[in-house]
């Protein structure tokens, strides 16, 4: 068996024999006996590593009885394994940093005594995942990447760091904990006055209910971590009074208090930090600070019908009353350290651009950058270059940990292959990737004709009465409330959560599901990112998400720690195309699709529709209750006409006129 080629070279030069035995699954002994003889050479370990890695990937026991010849030939490896074969192979071209097999400590990733109290605090770290294997150790590296009093040199240099690893595979600890050790190691908690009242650390996220969990789980590690003064850590989301959060924010910065850590959705941030210094000006900041002064003078007397006396309104001093630090708000990024970008490929999306723009005009022009999500499409590509380049990266590190079943998508268009082309800083990123064990989620996908989809999920509910908790997917608010209502009849305990509820409704519902008070809460994709739910059994996606990427993030909210999963989907005629995509760009297999009994379908019918759903006409699909119906509770998601759609008429209508 050669080991002094490179993978590279092995693929295209050897013979399939010369690889890999034939018979894998029998020979994988004789494979490891000679891996062990091998454990002297340096060389030669790096060699076999590298094989192992495209083997095991690729799966190429499979592949042997296609092929009659013992010689591969990439012009007939199907598309899908191609793509995988490119990934796996730019992979194996680069050393790795560390068998990932081996047992490894957190310690082993350089971690000091401070932080390991906090990470022996949490009683299931027992050992790094693979991402926090690969992305902790470059992370620490960063504390002395950037110096904060050169953060405005321009020689000075920046690094960036995007990781893409499977849904609850440890992100959030892989950024956390590198990010309390780096504040810590520069000694935040003893900084110069000069230094102080300002934020260290930003962590944006895009929706509320993740921003109350990172803030806990960082939270509860600052407050673990055995050193004199614990990192303070502050959350701001929306859904809640403004006014508060500015007090809080502004008493901080009064004090000349450093907060190590905010967690933030953007926009919130943005209104928080520019209230009054844009909105309301010094006077209206004067007014607030004087109101919330008078108001706790109020409560201080305990009495619902208290009132002040001449004598405590002179103690209050309100004739020297300042704006209380509200105004200068938004000085407090100019000396940031460190901006976390969680869920990222969402925050880099179009939906985010504004918001997020607002955030990197508050920001230094040059701080390491780090950035984290379970999905990084080629698509978002030229808009993290420019978000890199407006944080002054210079030597970014892309980190890759897959799951083996589950492919990277990399599907680009001759447009967006132009704009890759343009983007300087993410193409000269160096690339460490890692395909980790298989996705411990269990896919199912059933065909169902569109109404029987609330009967079949009550169906499933009845037939599996160890199922304690089942989050369910729909794609409209009106959606979630009207088979909650179904679910109730049957009685089901069920409740529906979606953006229009307020804060608060939208957390006790999801403590509900949490505790086990309700067996089935209905959500929108509001909850498809980041929220984890211990030990959830099952996922079902009643209706598709309408991006791909969002059906890899929907189905990892179960699955999650290593703890096994199930995730069904309810696959209609309409949307058989949508779902061939998502098996085409993300999962290595497609699905067997399952047929419940009694909800047969009628095969004719079923495949003209799902045909009909492959050519995609465009046009407005709307409910039987008309038009007016849909307007007021959302219609049906996905299939109304896109300005594309409309371009496309527009041009169909013009040359059908100019026809003799």
């Amino acid at each position: 068996m050669p080991t002094t080629h490179h993978t590279s070279q092995l693929m295209r030069d050897a013979p399939f024999h010369s690889i890999l035995p034939i018979d894998f699954p029998r020979q994988s002994s004789t494979i490891c006996s000679f891996f062990r003889s091998c454990q002297d050479s340096n060389d030669m370990m790096l060699e076999i590593r590298r094989l192992l890695a495209v083997c095991l990937a690729l799966r190429w026991w499979r592949c042997c009885t296609a092929f009659s010849t013992p010689t591969i030939r990439p012009e007939r490896i199907p598309a899908a394994l191609r793509r995988t074969l490119g990934t796996v192979a730019h992979a194996a071209s680069e050393p790795l940093e560390q068998d990932l097999s081996s047992p490894m400590s957190f310690e082993d990733l350089g971690l000091g005594p401070q932080i390991m109290t906090a990470v022996k605090s949490q009683v299931e770290w027992d050992r790094p995942t693979p991402v926090q294997r690969l992305a902790i150790p470059k992370l620490l590296q960063m504390s002395t990447t950037v110096n904060p009093e050169k953060s405005n040199d321009k020689e000075a240099p920046a690094d960036a760091v995007w990781c893409e690893a499977p849904t609850g595979s440890g992100k959030t600890a892989a950024y956390a904990l590198p990010l309390l050790q780096n504040l810590q190691a520069r000694g935040r908690s003893q900084t110069p006055a000069s230094s102080k009242g300002r934020i260290a650390s930003l962590v944006l996220c895009p929706t509320r209910e993740l921003a109350v969990q990172i803030g806990s789980v960082i939270q509860k590690l600052a407050n673990n971590m055995s050193t004199r003064r614990h990192p303070k850590v502050m959350v701001l989301h929306g859904g809640i009074p403004l006014e508060p959060q500015i007090a809080g924010l502004a008493d901080a910065s009064r004090r000349g208090e450093t907060i190590d850590v905010l967690v933030a959705t953007p926009g919130r941030l943005v209104d928080v930090l520019t209230y009054y210094h844009e909105k309301k000006g010094d006077n209206s900041a004067k007014e607030a600070a004087l109101e919330r002064r008078l108001l706790e003078a109020l409560d201080a007397q305990g009495s619902n019908d208290a009132s002040l006396s001449l004598e405590q309104i002179e103690v209050l001093e309100l004739g020297s009353v300042d704006d209380e630090g509200r105004s200068s708000l938004v000085n407090l990024l100019e000396g940031l350290e460190y901006l976390v970008l969680d869920e990222a490929d969402r925050l880099l999306g179009r939906a985010f651009e504004s918001e997020l723009n607002a955030v990197l005009d508050l920001l230094p022009t040059r701080l390491p950058t780090w950035m984290f999500s379970a999905t990084f499409p080629k698509s978002i590509e030229p808009r993290l270059d420019q978000v890199l380049t407006r944080t002054g990266t210079s030597s970014p590190i892309r980190i890759e940990c897959m799951a083996s079943d589950r492919l990277i998508d990399d599907n680009v268009s001759s447009s967006l292959q132009k704009k890759l082309e343009r983007s300087a800083t993410v193409s000269s990123a160096s690339t460490i990737q890692q395909m980790g064990p298989a996705s411990t989620i269990h896919l199912r996908a059933i065909r169902l004709r569109k109404n029987d989809r609330t009967q079949a999920l009550k169906q499933l509910l009845e037939d599996h009465p160890e199922w304690d908790r089942v989050l369910v997917f729909v794609a409209t608010r009106y959606a979630t409330e009207h088979v909650t209502r179904k679910l109730r009849r049957s009685g089901i305990k069920a409740s529906e959560l979606h953006g229009k509820l307020d804060q608060d409704a939208r957390m006790r519902r999801l403590q509900d599901l949490k505790q086990g008070k309700i067996r089935v809460l209905l959500t929108t994709d509001v909850s498809s990112r980041g929220i984890d739910i211990a030990g959830l059994p099952v996922v079902v996606n009643y209706d598709l998400p309408r991006s791909t990427a969002d059906f890899v993030h929907r189905v990892g909210r179960t699955g999650r720690a290593g703890k096994q999963g199930t995730a069904i989907t309810f696959v209609t005629a309409a949307s058989e195309a949508q779902m061939e995509l998502i098996e085409q760009r993300h999962l290595a297999e497609p699905m067997e699709r399952e047929i419940l009994p009694g909800f047969e379908a009628n095969e004719e019918k079923w495949e003209i529709e799902a045909e009909a759903s492959r050519l995609g006409v465009p046009g407005a699909i709307h409910s039987e209750k008309g038009l007016a119906h849909d307007r007021m509770f959302g219609g049906i998601k996905g299939r109304r006409k896109s300005k594309k759609d409309k371009l496309r008429e527009g041009a169909a209508r013009k040359g059908a006129k100019h026809e003799p």
